[in-house]
């Protein structure tokens, strides 16, 4: 083992590091420069410029067809930026509230950093040509769907002026608002970025060899005796609302007393890479609407994007490389008393730690087949996180998750991780984790079900259970390389985490070859083979399945997807199933400002999972969202989302419907906007209603008013719960 850990390091420092041109801006006063959007030679005066001379897509860091160039400006606690952008055709821009994806059919510029130098991640912080806000958290990650964090969110300033077919930006970036290492003198690779039409455009060259995403920047900024100061964050709120439920006896909704609630989050750094954040009685509501999904045939628990501010900072850390043993998923955690969360950002390391005291725990189980879900009572939940990284992205780490339930019963899981970057385009991935359980001794889950000798139902039974996953992946210009296993056995759970499946042994190979066509209406082309292979804990072959895509990308911001999906057989509840074929079809495309459309179609076999007695039928899905950007303030969008599974020996259906929802929204600044969403759902038979005011100046200040109203129909329609709700929360700096 002490042989291999050498080697092993050995790899790691042994792959050689670009240099990087440093730049260093001037300092200036802070009454030097005013955000406003109108650019003020004199104001920019002595600013380091540095242009953006790289399309790195389409085009492989080919000269771009527009001019962009960026400016650099600091003083003893901003970072100030300039963009100045050419166009070849009217500005794409509209006003939007801070994070509104919109924003990415828009022409947007920003700042890409990495302020620690290692990969860890990249902070975008952007902005469109109305200074509309954006910020992503870019991860190394194994996987392209969870590369990019969108709830992240840090304060910083911007505005914008659109000149006929050009535009300026300024932003102003608090130096406390950024994470970075300690010490006045700071040294940070960086790039500029902006994404024009159907082009990506930056000041850094793109390697795509390289499968580290993160460590791809040309130039470093330095900093020089910069002001730290210690941020102490409080962030009060206060919630109040009122809510009813239909009567039948009176025909009425009878309404209960108004609910009121205060809390407190503080947000203490003890030092520049040292923080402290502690929530009593944190609100942790969903104001927004959860995302539509159909789940009437699926056998397995649901996963919902997190959108609650107190896991913002930090939580990427908590992101292992495979999703399907999840130990840590931060809904797990959905109504507690307190939270308390440390995290520490060295030059070499981090640490994280997370306690909480749950007052609603849900309880998951994962099977092979089905997942089984009960509410909860109140439990003591801890989360210890450490990661060690070095500079070329590679990072190896441990967790500790445990959830102790009032009454009796825990769940304690372990884990050591790594991502090791063997070359440029080579990596090995791997995630080893061990739970050990008690079941609390109560009546949250219904079932006669068993695993391996254990009953589903929760009475007091002790086990513990491993799951296990190595990868190993080479990324190049062209091809793409894939070979993973992953090995969860019955008895794993993760109590604090998001794994509905397990008893498994499952190997999967994938191969994808891609071509690009720089200056074409077709743009790009890949094809792509996947091979899955299954076996349960019996070493009974489960699964038998290989996938085919065909994909491709045009001007126009478009791209279609062909996908054909064959199983040549599967087990479900014991049961097998042959030759169940499936296709998939979709289209993404904004070629205008004015019109977004995605859509996908998906026809084929597939099982009725929650039938009493499961068999194959015919499936048929069908999910559109047409988006329209009427003016540079008003939007709508409409999701319609059909699905229907038809028997095969009768014309008789297993469930067919459909969800249409309807969001509109008129935006009057970047900060002050409102929206109404409705939704009808056939499987319900049921129509949802939710109008919302929302004033947003910065990311934790926000003031709420907004109701919802829930329809039911029996014979005629008939208000069956009606809500009213204000929340205020804002942001006090000490």
């Amino acid at each position: 083992m002490k042989f291999l850990s050498s080697c092993i390091l050995f790899i790691i420092f042994s792959i050689p590091i670009i240099a990087q041109k440093v730049h260093y801006p001037i300092k200036v006063s802070d009454d030097q420069i005013i955000i406003d959007g109108n650019v003020d030679s004199i104001e920019w005066r002595n600013a380091i410029k540095i242009d953006l001379k790289y399309e790195t897509e389409p085009g492989y860091n080919i000269e771009p067809i527009v001019k962009t160039t960026g400016y650099i400006l600091y003083s003893d606690y901003f970072i100030y930026l300039r963009f100045d952008a050419n166009a070849r055709e009217t500005v794409r821009a509209s006003i939007r509230k801070r994070d509104d994806l919109g924003i990415f059919n828009d022409d947007f510029i920003g700042f890409d950093v990495d302020t620690y130098g290692d990969g860890r991640n990249n902070l975008f912080i952007g902005s469109n040509p109305y200074g509309s806000q954006v910020d992503v958290r870019i991860l190394n990650a194994v996987r392209e769907e969870d590369r990019y964090d969108t709830s992240y969110d840090l304060e910083f300033e911007s505005a914008g002026s659109i000149y006929g077919n050009s535009y300026n930006v300024e932003m102003k970036i608090p130096f406390s608002s950024l994470p970075f290492p300690n010490g006045k003198d700071q040294k940070w690779k960086f790039s500029f970025f902006r994404k024009y039409i159907d082009y990506n455009i930056s000041s850094s060259k793109s390697d795509r060899d390289n499968s580290c995403i993160t460590c791809q920047f040309d130039d470093e900024v330095y900093f020089e005796n910069i002001k730290i100061d210690k941020k102490l964050d409080l962030i009060p709120y206060i919630t109040s609302g009122i809510q009813g439920e239909y009567n039948t006896n009176t025909d009425n909704i009878d309404y209960e007393k108004i609910n009121s609630n205060i809390g407190i989050s503080i947000n203490a750094e003890l030092s520049k890479s040292l923080s402290l954040e502690l929530a009593v009685n944190p609100d942790f509501s969903q104001v927004e609407a959860d995302v539509t999904q159909i789940d009437v045939n699926s056998a397995y628990s649901l996963s919902y994007p997190e959108k609650r501010p107190f896991f913002n900072k930090g939580v990427d850390i908590l992101k292992l490389n495979n999703p399907d043993l999840q130990p840590f998923y931060s809904r797990s955690i959905n109504d507690p008393a307190f939270a308390l969360k440390l995290l520490n950002q060295g030059k070499k390391s981090r640490l994280f730690y997370l306690s909480s005291l749950d007052n609603n725990s849900p309880y998951l189980i994962a099977g092979r087949d089905r997942s089984y879900f009960g509410e909860g009572k109140k439990s003591f939940v801890n989360v210890l996180r450490y990661q060690r990284l070095f500079n070329n992205g590679s990072k190896i780490g441990l967790i500790s998750t445990s959830r102790y339930y009032n009454g009796g019963g825990f769940g304690n899981l372990f884990g050591l991780d790594g991502l090791i970057q063997l070359t440029n385009s080579i990596r090995l991935t791997f995630d080893l984790l061990k739970n050990y359980n008690e079941e609390p001794t109560n009546n949250w889950i219904d079932s006669d079900d068993y695993f391996n000798e254990y009953s589903v139902i929760l009475d007091g039974e002790k086990f513990n259970g491993n799951g296990i996953f190595i990868g190993l992946s080479r990324n190049t210009e062209n091809w793409r390389t894939y070979l993973g296993y992953k090995y969860i056995d019955p008895e794993y759970r993760a109590d604090v985490g998001f794994a509905v499946k397990n008893d498994r042994k499952w190997l999967t190979f994938f191969q994808n070859y891609e071509s690009f066509y720089e200056k074409r209406f077709l743009q790009k082309i890949e094809y792509s083979v996947k091979y899955d292979m299954l076996h349960d804990f019996n070493n009974k072959l489960d699964v038998i399945s290989l996938d085919g895509k065909i994909s491709a990308g045009f001007k126009g911001n478009t791209e279609i997807s062909i996908t054909h999906d064959y199983d040549f057989f599967t087990y479900y509840l014991n049961k097998k199933y042959s030759n169940a074929p499936s296709t998939r079809i979709q289209i993404n495309t904004s070629p205008l400002e004015l019109i977004s459309f995605n859509s996908n179609i998906t026809f084929g076999k597939d099982i009725a999972y929650n039938d009493e007695n499961p068999e194959l039928g015919k499936d048929f899905k069908f999910r559109t969202t047409l988006g329209l950007q009427i003016n540079d303030n008003f939007s709508i969008s409409n999701l319609f989302s059909f699905s229907r599974l038809k028997k095969t020996e009768v014309n008789d259906f297993y469930y067919k419907g459909f969800i249409n929802r309807l969001n509109t929204k008129y935006q009057f600044s970047n900060s002050i906007g409102i929206r109404v969403a409705a939704e009808y759902n056939k499987f319900l038979n049921s129509i949802f209603f939710q109008p919302l005011f929302e004033w947003t100046p910065n990311p934790f200040t926000i003031f709420y008013v907004g109701g919802n109203q829930n329809l039911i129909k029996d014979s005629s329609y008939y208000t069956d719960s009606s809500q009213f709700f204000i929340k205020f929360q804002y942001l006090i700096s000490i």
